[in-house]
């Protein structure tokens, strides 16, 4: 692994210069679009898909709602517009006691090959079928396996004409850059959708404005919501455009680097560790 981030930041360098020059098969090759085995910025405003039924301060508000921080306040729509700029993947382990991610991946535009984690491992520890079948479902390896998700992240701009702040003021966004993290249930509607309804037809995720909306879901008592992806229309990849994929092409930068470290000084100090065991192996 020890050239994959050099690797991974020329593949993001490479993709602002295909989408330059407007190759389109280039483009979805390098995007992933056309990836035959999957048929932030700190600070930028999270989209999510609101599970909350009040506020702190009392406030109703309607879950499976689209909810967005719009630079003052949170703020509330059932469906907004987003046009992607950027497609990574993920993978990170959520620690529900602690309240924090025990660990993170880097991202990259592909879901092949490896991912260097937080942990000093790859892909935070998550196994192929075949390999959770041979350790078995009780298998410690196998229960931090099943605890790993799969983000797919998408870096774009949202406009939401009808967003809401909590008490229902009128709060519309207009072009303001975003960040969405899409994972289990989310994965395979927005995957679904870029495969099958863009990239079937040569139609680049940058080039398109797309309405998401939520559907209701039911699996015994668990109630949740899934994203809904329509295609809206058709837009031209401009100069702007361009400046804001070069900021977030610096955001997965940032993100890579600092996953990169933390992987390099877990593999150190595991390395340490086992010399010590040799040591005292040798020893007894």
């Amino acid at each position: 692994m020890s050239n994959e981030l050099q690797m991974i930041n020329d593949d993001l360098d490479n993709m602002l210069t295909a989408m330059q020059s407007g190759n389109v098969d280039a483009i979805m090759e390098m995007t992933g679009q056309a990836d035959s085995d999957n048929k932030p910025k700190l600070g930028l405003p999270r989209l999510t898909i609101n599970y909350d039924t009040e506020t702190d301060e009392g406030l109703q508000l309607r879950r499976g709602s689209w909810r967005i921080w719009n630079g003052s306040a949170v703020t509330y729509s059932d469906k907004v517009h987003i046009r992607p700029l950027l497609r990574t993947y993920e993978w990170s382990v959520w620690d529900q006691e602690e309240g924090r991610f025990s660990c993170k991946s880097v991202q990259k535009t592909k879901l092949a090959g490896d991912f260097p984690d937080t942990a000093g491992g790859n892909k935070c520890g998550r196994l192929s079928k075949q390999e959770e079948e041979a350790f078995g479902a009780d298998d410690p390896r196998t229960l931090l396996s099943r605890s790993v998700n799969c983000n797919q992240v998408i870096y774009g701009i949202i406009d939401s004409p009808e967003a809401t702040l909590a008490d229902g003021t009128a709060a519309p966004i207009e072009g303001m850059p975003f960040v969405a993290y899409f994972k289990r249930s989310g994965f395979r509607p927005v995957s679904d959708f870029i495969q099958k309804t863009l990239t079937a037809k040569k139609k680049l995720m940058h080039n398109v404005v797309i309405e998401l909306g939520t559907e209701k879901q039911k699996n015994g008592g668990v109630v949740y919501w899934t994203p809904t992806l329509a295609l809206v229309k058709e837009v031209e990849f401009s100069k702007d455009d361009e400046v804001l994929y070069e900021q977030f092409k610096d955001t997965v930068k940032g993100h890579n680097e600092t996953v990169f470290n933390e992987y390099k000084a877990a593999q150190k100090a595991t390395a340490s560790v086992d010399d010590i065991d040799l040591s005292a192996r040798l020893a007894g």
